[in-house]
């Protein structure tokens, strides 16, 4: 039966909390014997009065004879109430989620990202009343007052404590009444009896005593960016066209889409192949496995789970994005990208022949045919009037031979809107932005202008 036993220690971190409220009173008991002026103060003792017999025996050194010094505060368990007044429905439970910060193994130390999370289920806690007497032992009546005016004037009604740092424990704060006050334990007159004088206090607290909470750790996915879906067919539900547009090939499946937290991904070419690789650490750290950026999310599909790139730069804009599916490679860090050529923007310039470098590059020469009517390059480069081109062009220009010269078809200075054109020499696509030609989806795409979906058939 061991394994039901449950103690949390709440009531004695009620007790000692209360305690420290008395710790570090002091009085004043004359001057120093050094110089007979600067004043000299004694810090009175408070602990818990209801000591065991085997304790008390201890510091009496096992003796009768020692007095009891003074001054000297002391506290007990008066009694302990059921509160039937703040008594809530019993069944009552409210669940709330918290957040771990992730831990380093190899720095040992907490980082700024979240880590595993769970959910903690709190039970209705229970309503008593502890009433905590104090005694405040002093051996004159000056330093009953000196006491007495320190510590009275703390309750205008009554101090508020809090008896743990737990940000899920919704009884962590309670205050502290005073309800009663005894002046002396002395008979009046006082006559000529040793006996120290004790004042008595007597205060409530109203506390909660927590059953335990139900903690289940969260395998769930932390991030979702679109609701889930699950349907059987797409014409007979009411939906924005708009909206839904890039759910209309997912029918008789769920898909869960999401943005892998603080990774960056890497699009390029190598081998013919389309390559994607996951970064970290403001891009300098490639070496992040798949499996790590999907352990919260779920697993990969090859070949079925989606790849879609905002090459565009737009994140809201969810029709222009290229999709593609991932493949896995064998390598830990990398998957292949087979992009669906449907999905590439459509070409607003007529294709080029080639690109070259229009300083260097000759009609007939290099792999290069002589010039023919409706020829078209794109120059990486810059070429002067008396260049074999016969006109002056800028680095990012199309040229165009219209049969008798050739002529600037694509002028890059004076163009400031995206354009796209395809090099049918390598079937690759160019976007046109800021000045300059660049492949339209190979780069590095920062978090949010890149998405997963992790598609699971329905059954």
């Amino acid at each position: 039966m061991a394994q039901n036993h449950f103690y949390d220690n709440q009531i004695r971190r009620y007790i000692l909390q209360f305690i420290r409220m008395f710790s570090g009173f002091t009085i004043k008991t004359g001057s120093k014997k050094d110089d007979g002026i600067t004043d000299y103060y004694i810090r009175v003792p408070a602990r818990y009065g209801d000591v065991s017999r085997m304790a008390a025996t201890i510091l009496k050194g096992n003796s009768e004879n020692v007095v009891n010094s003074a001054p000297f505060i002391a506290a007990h368990v008066q009694s302990l109430q059921p509160d039937r007044q703040r008594l809530q429905e019993p069944f009552f439970n409210d669940a709330v989620s918290v957040n771990e910060r992730k831990f380093d193994d190899g720095t040992q130390s907490y980082t700024n990202e979240p880590g595993n999370k769970y959910s903690v289920k709190r039970l209705m806690p229970v309503p008593y009343l502890l009433n905590m007497q104090v005694d405040v032992w002093t051996s004159n009546t000056d330093q009953k007052l000196q006491l007495l005016e320190q510590i009275l004037v703390l309750f205008n009604p009554a101090l508020e404590i809090q008896h743990n740092d737990n940000p899920v424990d919704w009884t962590t704060i309670t205050v502290v009444e005073m309800t009663d006050l005894q002046w002396t334990s002395r008979g009046i007159p006082a006559g000529v009896e040793d006996q120290i004088d004790i004042a008595t206090m007597i205060f409530q607290i109203p506390i909660w005593i927590n059953p335990p909470a139900q903690v289940t750790r969260q395998n769930v996915v932390r991030n979702i960016i679109n609701n889930i879906y699950t349907y059987s067919d797409l014409d007979t539900l009411d939906y924005d066209p708009d909206a839904f547009e890039f759910f209309r090939d997912l029918q008789a499946q769920s898909s869960v889409i999401v943005t892998p937290n603080n990774y960056s991904l890497r699009v390029f070419e190598s081998g013919g192949s389309v390559i994607c690789s996951p970064y970290a650490n403001g891009n300098y750290d490639n070496n992040i496995s798949w499996e790590t950026v999907l352990k919260d999310y779920g697993t990969l599909d090859s070949g079925v789970s989606r790849l879609r790139l905002k090459y565009h730069g737009e994140v809201d804009d969810l029709n222009a994005d290229v999709i593609g599916t991932l493949t896995t490679t064998g390598v830990d860090n990398t998957l292949i990208f087979t992009i669906d050529p449907a999905t590439l923007p459509t070409n607003t310039i007529t294709s080029v022949d080639k690109i070259l470098n229009a300083s260097t590059a000759k009609p007939g020469f290099s792999g290069l045919p002589t010039s023919a009517v409706g020829q078209r390059y794109l120059s990486l480069d810059a070429a002067e009037a008396s260049s074999v081109w016969g006109i002056e062009l800028s680095a990012n220009d199309i040229i165009e031979y219209n049969g008798t010269a050739w002529v600037l078809s694509f002028d890059a200075s004076a163009y400031s809107t995206r354009a796209y054109v395809t090099n049918t020499y390598s079937s690759q696509q160019f976007k046109f932005e800021k000045g300059e030609w660049t492949d339209t989806f190979q780069g590095i795409y920062e978090g949010g202008y890149w998405r997963l979906e992790l598609v699971v058939t329905t059954p």
